[in-house]
């Protein structure tokens, strides 16, 4: 945590009518315009809606229908400083209870509240990406990593005493074994484009644009059988032509939105090595032909917004970006969009309409993004990982890259270890490894003398994997062969202290909080799922509950329209089937076996439902049909 970088009276240099004439179209501003009045005073006034409904020719009411949709913009006077403690499955298990505890008692408030003083509003943070040093807590645009609860209290009266947020930049460890694609990650020197270049940056990119041809380089990344890194796992090269086949114009999104729990690999790259991601744009961009790319970025991430905006600025400065880059016919203009909050626009079709500035909604799918895309046009998204691959794989070639992984699937990929844990971080491993040589090898195992009891692989999505399974080759097919998933492989390892059932409820909490509420399936299963638990935990579980979130979880898998409805319903029933006896002795006895939870109604809502249809108190008259 040692680098200063742009403060918020350098953000709000520019002008409305700056930013206003930076973007497309009118919807597209209303996030930077919101943003730009956020960071003046914590909060949008009604004149601040007045204000860019004048700017854009939108209505107040789409002004509102678009910011309320987002966690990070607020509509009424609060605290001076944000305080946004994570309360996600990875800081829980390393002490994030107890940092949400202390700053709740010294502030003297609960979530959602502000200070009497006027100097301190305390948020939930769903997952600040820093997951390997949990426990994380953010005040403003400062993030603090593995805090002691004993010195809490001093960094709070620094802000009393009217510290501003300095922008410190923590960049975390670097990555936790030698690199062999992401070369860059061993420091974080290459953020630097003189550095980077350097270390053979642009090369892949003058090369390709020296060559003009592009069918050349769309045949490497075939060869090297590279694959969506952000979950998906759809081969690249077959995304890649399904958008150049279509009419221009066409256009590049990258996914920054790294918004699972236990995910922390993006913000390392765009950290650490933001070149490679630039450089990856561009030749992805030449490939399909676009001549204008966009990198949404989470707002939960200020750190990686300003050294992407930095970077960008020096790549356009050296002819990298923009207009005929090195003197090619090729031109392609970059920018970056911030995010404001919302779990959701990690979904791809969510993350367009985010962009386009509207209410993030999945859309339905066909038709796909590489025929009816950003503004209705042929569009190639793909994440932060993925599109860092490009540069390696052009300048060592297909096969090789391919030869790093295994038959199933090639390649390296980025794990993010956390939880507990000996040695979390951030490795690099090809494709192929076994889970146990992941765990015990390079994390170094369960510390403490406890043993391992599951692990998830995918954050908060996929079903849990147990103890049976270290076994299995980390490759897509593999994993999904026991009926779980990779994901982007954030895997957030539980040792035998962790209550089941009690996990469980932090996920529904999670899902709860973070369901963007288009479909009924979702929208009411995520909060039915969330009251059961509730229930649960506070020690008023009924035999009918397991019947009941079984059906619940089984419809919102068949009839959620994106993958979070789909999803959310995982790690609880995986639990439920893995782990009966702890259900039972929660609810036939009203004993938590691990003494974690309460088992009474006070200090432990922390997400209260927010329609209150009172599905628990109705449970007689509930009857759910599975489609």
């Amino acid at each position: 945590m040692n680098e200063m970088t742009t403060d918020k009276k350098e953000k709000n240099a520019r002008s409305e009518k700056e930013i206003l004439e930076e973007w497309s179209t009118p919807e597209q501003a209303v996030l930077p315009l919101l943003h730009y009045y956020m960071e003046k005073k914590n909060y949008i006034s009604e004149a601040d809606v007045s204000r860019i409904s004048q700017l854009t020719g939108l209505s107040v009411s789409d002004i509102l229908g678009i910011g309320t949709f987002y966690q990070h913009f607020v509509f009424h006077p609060t605290g001076k400083n944000s305080v946004r403690v994570c309360l996600t499955t990875p800081c829980l298990f390393r002490g994030g209870k107890t940092t949400f505890e202390t700053l709740s008692k010294s502030l003297g408030i609960g979530l959602e509240e502000t200070t009497p003083d006027g100097l301190f509003t305390l948020y939930p943070a769903q997952c600040l990406g820093q997951c390997s040093e949990a426990p994380s807590f953010s005040i403003n645009d400062d993030v603090y990593v593995g805090i002691p609860p004993e010195k809490i209290p001093s960094i709070l009266d620094e802000y009393r005493k009217g510290k501003i947020c300095q922008t410190i930049v923590p960049c975390g460890k670097p990555l936790a074994n030698e690199p062999v694609v992401f070369t860059g990650l061993r420091s974080g020197e290459t953020r630097y484009l003189e550095r980077y270049r350097e270390d053979h940056g642009y090369r892949a990119l003058e090369g390709l644009l020296k060559t003009g041809d592009a069918e050349a380089a769309f045949e490497q990344i075939r060869l090297s059988g590279v694959a969506g890194r952000g979950g998906g796992a759809f081969p690249m090269y077959r995304k890649l032509d399904a958008v150049r086949k279509n009419p221009p114009p066409r256009y590049l999104v990258c996914n920054a939105d790294e918004g699972e729990p236990g995910t922390f690999k993006d913000r390392y790259i765009m950290e650490r090595d933001p070149h490679s991601l630039i450089e990856g744009m561009a030749i992805a961009a030449r490939i399909i032909g676009a001549e204008e790319g966009f990198i949404y970025l989470r707002s939960e991430y200020p750190h990686s917004f300003h050294i992407l905006e930095k970077a960008i600025a020096e790549a356009r400065s050296a002819g990298l970006l923009g207009p005929r880059i090195l003197g090619s016919d090729f031109s392609f203009r970059l920018r970056l969009y911030r995010g404001a909050g919302a779990y959701i626009c990690g979904e791809e079709t969510s993350l367009i309409n985010s962009l386009e500035g509207k209410r993030a909604y999945p859309r339905n799918k066909p038709p796909h993004l590489s025929e009816v895309g950003l503004w209705g046009k042929p569009t190639e998204e793909q994440n932060v990982e993925t599109l860092a691959n490009l540069p390696a794989i052009l300048r060592n070639g297909g096969d090789w890259y391919a030869r790093l992984g295994d038959t199933k699937s090639p390649g390296t990929k980025l794990f993010c270890l956390s939880g507990h844990i000996a040695r979390p971080g951030l490795y690099e491993i090809p494709l192929g490894m076994s889970l146990r040589s992941l765990i015990e090898d390079l994390g170094g195992g369960i510390p403490g003398g406890r043993s391992l009891k599951g692990l998830l692989p995918a954050g908060s999505a996929s079903k849990m994997l147990l103890p049976r399974h270290l076994d299995l080759s980390l490759d897509y097919p593999s994993i999904a062969e026991v009926g779980a998933f990779l994901g982007s492989a954030s895997v957030i390892v539980m040792d035998d202290s962790v209550c089941m059932v009690d996990l469980a409820y932090w996920i529904a909490a999670f899902s709860h909080h973070e369901s963007c509420g288009q479909c009924t399936p979702c929208r009411d299963g995520t909060e039915d799922v969330y009251e059961i638990l509730l229930k649960i935990v506070q020690g008023e579980g009924k035999p009918a509950y397991l019947d009941l979130l079984k059906s619940i979880g089984t419809y919102m898998r068949e009839a959620s329209i994106c993958g979070l409805g789909q999803s959310a319903p995982n790690i609880p029933l995986s639990s439920m089937e893995y782990f009966e006896d702890e259900w039972k002795a929660h609810i036939e006895n009203h004993v938590c076996p691990a003494g974690v939870c309460s088992m009474r109604r006070d200090g432990i809502l922390l997400f209260p439902p927010r329609r209150s249809r009172g599905i628990v108190a109705e449970l007689p008259q509930m009857h759910f049909s599975v489609p």
